[in-house]
């Protein structure tokens, strides 16, 4: 594929997903559904770090109840694309609502509550979290459908 500066566009599809290369840098895009079907994860070439989106938080995970989530999907992603990286990769979610910024996938394989469960408990967890809706929700859901992008005013 063509180059734009330095970034070098996905050229090649691994068995795991696309890699995208910067200079000496490559990040390994990895499907991880189960938040929303579009959820990606981010690996680092030499397995050292990985930026999770919203699929793996520090001790949890994100909902599954709206945006086309599903708790089991979440579960295997999770499962299969991150805790099967080293045990020391740091893992970076997109967000924290307690000021954490960075876990290993270690501490995360045994510490974190809702996925150290069985499948089936961790899908019984999260369709009973009962969490209020977002306030932004209706605004949010819509433009992300879009990939944000707007309807210019007529």
């Amino acid at each position: 594929m063509r180059s734009r500066g330095q970034l070098r566009l996905p050229r090649e599809k691994k068995s795991k997903g696309w890699v995208h290369e910067a200079g000496k840098l490559a990040l390994e895009t990895r499907a991880s559904p189960g938040h929303t079907p579009g959820c990606v994860t981010f690996v680092l070439n030499d397995h050292s770090m990985a930026f999770t989106g919203d699929a793996l938080l520090i001790r949890g995970c994100g909902r599954t109840d709206f945006q086309q989530g599903c708790a089991k999907t979440l579960y295997h992603s999770v499962h299969e694309k991150i805790f099967t990286l080293p045990g020391d990769c740091l893992v970076y979610p997109a967000h924290d609502y307690h000021g954490l910024t960075v876990s290993t996938v270690e501490e995360e394989r045994t510490l974190n509550p809702r996925l150290t469960l069985s499948c089936e408990e961790f899908v019984k967890v999260m369709d009973n979290l009962n969490l209020p809706k977002p306030q932004q929700i209706d605004i949010a859901v819509p433009a992300n459908m879009r990939c944000g992008i707007q309807t210019p005013p007529s």
